[in-house]
C-alpha cells in the first residue's frame, strides 16, 4: 500500500491551521500617540506602526492619550481608546472574535462585507455579537463592562468567564418533593437581574454588566453635548468612511 499519499494529507493538516494563523487577521490603519503589540506566543513588546498586521493570537495596548484603528479582513472597524488592551482571538474572511482586557472600544459593522457571519467581541463579564452596527465597549480595572449602542441593535450575553463563575456561585439545591413553582414577578429594578441570556439592546441604549453579572439597562445621549470625546471622534470618522 502506498503511504505517501497518507503522509501528505497528514502534512496539509497541520499546515493549514498554521497558515491561517500567520495571515494577517486585520491591519492597523489609524495610530495616534503610542500603542505597543505582542505577538502570539509572547515575547517583547515591540511599537505598533501605521500599516502593521495583526495576526491571531496578537495583542494590543494603546497608552495614555492615544488611538488605533484596526481594520479587520472581513471589513470590520475596531477603534481603541487610550489605556485599552485587546486581543484578536480569531478572524477570517467570515467571522472574527476579539477580547477586551480593560478600556474603550468602538466597532463599525456597518461597512463589513457581504457574506460575513458574526463579530464577536468579549469583556471578562460579557460577549456581544453584532452586524451593520456602530457600538462601544467599555470594560474597567474590576471587571465591569457597558455595551452602548449608537446605530443598529446588538445581542449582549454572558462571557464564557461570567458563566463560568456564576455556575461556581448557585448553592446545590437540597433533594425535596415537586413544589408548586409560583408564577413570575416583576423585577424590582436595576442590578437585581443577572446576566444568564442574551439581550438585545438598541441604538439610544447602553446595558451595564457588573463582575458578579446583575446588569442595568438605560438611555444615552444620542446628540453632541451628551457625547464622550471618543465617541465624538468616532461618529465623525465613521461619517468619513
Amino acid at each position: 500500500m502506498n503511504k505517501l499519499p497518507v503522509i501528505l494529507l497528514s502534512i496539509l493538516a497541520v499546515a493549514l491551521p498554521a497558515q491561517d494563523a500567520m495571515r494577517a487577521a486585520a491591519k492597523v490603519t489609524r495610530l495616534e500617540g503610542t500603542a505597543s503589540m505582542m505577538r502570539n506566543g509572547g515575547g517583547k513588546w515591540r511599537p505598533v506602526r501605521p500599516g502593521m498586521a495583526v495576526k491571531q493570537g496578537d495583542q494590543l495596548y494603546t497608552r495614555a492619550e492615544s488611538f488605533v484603528e484596526l481594520k479587520y479582513e472581513n471589513g470590520a472597524v475596531v477603534r481603541m481608546d487610550e489605556n485599552t488592551k485587546v486581543t484578536i482571538e480569531s478572524a477570517t474572511a467570515t467571522e472574527a472574535e476579539t477580547k477586551t482586557g480593560i478600556g474603550n472600544v468602538w466597532v463599525n459593522m456597518k461597512k463589513i462585507a457581504s457574506g460575513s457571519k458574526k463579530f464577536e467581541i468579549t469583556s471578562p463579564t460579557a460577549v456581544a455579537a453584532i452586524r451593520g452596527t456602530a457600538f462601544t465597549m467599555q470594560t474597567d480595572r474590576d471587571s465591569s463592562s457597558s455595551v452602548s449602542v449608537y446605530n443598529g441593535k446588538v445581542a449582549v450575553g454572558p462571557s464564557d468567564e461570567l458563566k463560568k463563575w456564576q455556575q461556581q456561585q448557585k448553592p446545590k439545591p437540597p433533594r425535596q418533593e415537586p413544589v408548586e413553582v409560583p408564577g413570575p414577578e416583576e423585577v424590582p429594578g436595576p442590578y437585581e437581574v443577572s446576566l444568564e441570556a442574551w439581550t438585545t439592546i438598541v441604538a439610544g441604549q447602553r446595558i451595564l454588566i457588573r463582575k458578579d453579572g446583575k446588569f442595568a439597562k438605560e438611555s444615552i445621549s444620542m446628540e453632541q453635548k451628551g457625547q464622550s470625546n471618543f465617541v465624538q471622534k468616532n461618529l465623525k470618522l465613521d461619517r468619513e468612511m
